[in-house]
């Protein structure tokens, strides 16, 4: 007990207990599924009991650098740790668990997961979990094997794992072994994106909520508007920056003194003008760690094409619907989900019962009729097949610099995956491996959308073996997923190379 209580962070002053649910802003989905695997076990076990189900008992958490992974295990700790209810947190670094002795670093982990088992029911969250758990190959040192390998037999062995919830947080999805990716292990993966700008004027409300006075939420709007690319961890440093430029812009004497002045703090006020300085000093995630191709339009360009913008979208929802419903502006968060979801699903209708019952008279007969229908509604549920679209114009006019990032900008509640030429060939993976990475994870993450600018470029450039891959890749989406191709083009559509144009069939 005494080993094992060296290896966790157990004591509650070592974690940041004043981060809560209430103060992560932008992932109230990511949270309600938390509740499930989580909190209701505890608070109804009643339901679980009766099913004879065993709760998820392990999460992933993968995305950008800044968007909320690890803030949102601190706040799970501490909402499970309210009230009579206790629930030990044990959060680890991948590399705290490494040894330089052969076999230290997997009693280490067998350590873990028995103080873990006796203090149930607990929580073990391993930040970064890539450096501990990376994919295991020919060229993987042994040491780092069998590492993975003693956690994966930890994770789901011979012994029950008990009360115990694992939660693992990386930014590299493809870098972690693929065995612990599987239900029993990580049955649940989480997706952390850039925030959208409901999010994004959320989490600004959170930041800002302790302000006096407090800033109006037609600022805000604007505010999130302007924030493009903003991850969380960005949006916290705006809002400090700028009251820092206050500071500095109401007492600038302060800067030169090497003593403490007397200020009125009540005379500090927080304009927009530090807002826009502070914007000024500050990179975003979208061009610091992930590439965000969605811009808005530009003050100089606006006038311009604005029209052009308009028509491009209103013709965009014909093709892909589910972009209208991404266009409301007065949609509920989870609307956009809402649109995914099977009329079965979401029926008032009574169900026919798939339990064995005693047969009544009034019960009509069942034996050819379905228990399950998939069918989707039109209206409900509007799809179309292969949804692709093609932004086509003369060289500089400004399909690939202006428009189609404007329309990724209007679309941004979707995932986008951009496949340029700098993606495919800059990583250090081969072409071919980061273009299926990359349509894979758009038609897990649907709905979503592919852009590829350039693509009378892209498709001379890139050669025969990534050409198959792409197409076969594209013909293998089922013809109704919502997974949109956008590409943009410099030479008109019958101009474009005859694979192109037979094998991706663009519409507009």
């Amino acid at each position: 007990m005494k080993i094992g209580a060296t290896l966790a962070d157990v004591d509650p002053m070592q974690i940041d207990c004043s981060v809560r649910f209430d103060g992560v802003g932008g992932l109230s989905d990511h949270i309600s599924a938390l509740k499930e695997m989580v909190v209701f076990p505890l608070l109804y076990p009643e339901v679980f009991e009766r099913f004879k189900i065993q709760p998820p008992r392990g999460c992933l958490f993968y995305g950008p650098p800044g968007t909320g992974k690890t803030l949102v295990a601190r706040a799970l700790a501490n909402e499970c740790s309210q009230g009579e209810r206790r629930i030990a947190f044990f959060m680890r670094k991948g590399a705290d668990c490494l040894s330089k002795w052969a076999g230290e670093s997997e009693r280490q982990l067998r350590l873990l997961f028995d103080q873990a088992y006796q203090m149930r029911p607990s929580i073990i969250f391993f930040d970064e979990i890539d450096g501990l758990a990376p994919v295991r190959s020919s060229e993987q040192d042994q040491i780092h094997s069998s590492i993975v390998s003693t956690l994966l037999a930890l994770m789901d062995g011979l012994d029950s794992r008990g009360e115990i919830v694992v939660i693992g947080a990386t930014n590299r999805l493809d870098s972690i072994d693929p065995a612990l990716r599987r239900p029993g292990r990580f049955d649940r993966e989480f997706l952390f994106s850039l925030p959208n700008q409901e999010a994004r004027k959320e989490i600004f409300k959170i930041h800002t909520r302790d302000w006096t006075p407090k800033p109006l939420d037609m600022f805000l709007e604007e505010l999130a508007e302007k924030c493009v690319g903003y991850c969380g961890a960005d949006i916290k440093s705006l809002c400090a920056e700028a009251a820092l430029c206050a500071l500095r812009r109401r007492y600038p004497q302060i800067y030169k003194s090497s003593e403490k002045l007397q200020i009125d703090v009540a005379s500090i006020r927080i304009t927009a003008k530090d807002f826009a300085m502070a914007m000024q000093k500050t990179v975003p995630a979208s061009q610091r760690a992930v590439a965000s191709p969605g811009r808005a339009l530009s003050s100089v360009s606006k006038p311009l094409l604005e029209n052009t913008l308009a028509r491009i979208l209103q013709a965009l929802q014909r093709v892909f619907p589910h972009a209208e419903f991404a266009l409301q502006k007065d949609q509920q968060p989870d609307s956009v989900n809402h649109v995914l979801r099977n009329d079965t699903v979401d029926s008032d209708e009574e169900s026919p019962s798939i339990f064995e019952e005693k047969p009544t008279h009034k019960m009509p007969s069942r034996e050819k009729e379905k228990f399950l229908s998939f069918s989707r509604n039109a209206y409900y549920q509007p799809t179309s097949c292969r949804p692709r679209f093609l932004l086509v114009g003369e060289p500089g006019y400004g399909q690939a610099s202006h428009l189609a990032p404007a329309v990724i900008h209007a679309l941004e509640k979707f995932p986008v995956y951009a496949l340029d030429l700098p993606v495919l060939f800059v990583t250090a993976t081969s072409p071919e491996e980061t273009c299926a990475q990359l349509m894979r994870e758009a038609q897990r993450t649907a709905p979503s959308i592919i852009y590829i600018p350039h693509i009378h470029l892209w498709w001379e450039a890139v050669g025969a073996t990534l050409k198959a891959t792409f197409t076969t890749l594209l013909h293998n989406i089922p013809a109704f997923a919502p997974v949109l191709l956008l590409a943009t083009s410099d030479v008109c559509h019958a101009d474009l190379p005859t694979e192109t144009d037979g094998s991706i069939y663009f519409r507009q």
